[in-house]
């Protein structure tokens, strides 16, 4: 593969992201229903697939970055998980056909598709991959967190807290791109020592958002059907204000997608 995309931000991933997340109380319920195996796309450190695995659940965990695969790897191995890594991405890794009963691409990670064509195909690898009768679930910036122009080339404040001692301070970036429905975000990681002593490291990724429209022709065109769409977490109805946009679809039987081996 490439040189690895996340590197840098895996040194501080945990530190801001934690074990939690709002999220948690949407996906291990979502587990729990659809179930097992469960394919997570973009795993990161584990923060889902390793609750996942606690519940029970036989969980594959698929990233592009070593480095965060890494740390992941070492956290399920302190606690014994049996947790299947796979480095790569969608499109283009390769998993075993018709295997996973659930598959989901949490908290923007279908966004680094760096094109419509480019997200349809992850799409289609993933309808390849669900058994007969499997779940997709996916969630991106809704509505109400979208594309602002307006704010391009402003430094802000994503996150500050104490971390091992030193201060750590994240800024974001961003020049959105109406046009090509893209967002090129760096992240500027600054630590400042005990004595003072401040050292920096920065990151910059491309993410390309999507509508809901779009999102619907994408999965019908894999062979997946819309089952709910919300715009939160505690599944509350997506609005123009919803910060989330969150996707249920079912493999439809005989489904296009699955003949594709994208």
């Amino acid at each position: 593969m490439a040189a690895d995309p996340y590197a840098i931000d895996a040194a501080f991933y945990d530190a801001i992201h934690g074990d939690g997340g709002d999220d948690l109380d949407f996906w291990l319920p979502l587990g729990a229903e659809h179930g097992s195996p469960v394919l997570e796309v973009g795993a990161g450190t584990g923060r889902i697939a390793l609750p996942l695995a606690r519940a029970g659940h036989a969980v594959t965990a698929l990233d592009p970055s070593p480095a965060m695969l890494a740390i992941a790897r070492q956290r399920a191995g302190a606690e014994g998980l049996a947790v299947s890594f796979v480095e790569g991405r969608l499109p283009g890794a390769v998993l075993p056909p018709a295997a996973f009963a659930t598959i989901i691409l949490p908290n923007d990670v279908f966004l680094a598709c760096a094109s419509g064509d480019e997200q349809a195909a992850a799409l289609r690898a993933a309808a390849t991959a669900l058994a007969p009768g499997g779940r997709l679930a996916l969630d991106v910036a809704g509505p109400g967190h979208w594309l602002d122009p307006d704010g391009n080339g402003e430094p802000i404040l994503a996150w500050s807290g104490a971390v091992g001692g030193e201060r750590l301070e994240v800024w974001h970036v961003r020049h959105d791109d109406l046009a090509t429905q893209t967002r090129r975000l760096r992240i500027r990681y600054e630590v400042t020592a005990a004595d003072g002593q401040v050292r920096y490291v920065q990151s910059e990724h491309v993410l390309r958002y999507v509508t809901l429209p779009e999102l619907t022709s994408m999965l019908d065109a894999a062979g997946l059907r819309v089952l709910d769409t919300w715009g939160d977490y505690l599944l509350g109805a997506l609005t123009n204000a919803s910060e989330r946009l969150i996707v249920t679809a079912e493999l439809v039987e005989g489904a296009p997608g699955r003949r594709v081996a994208t």
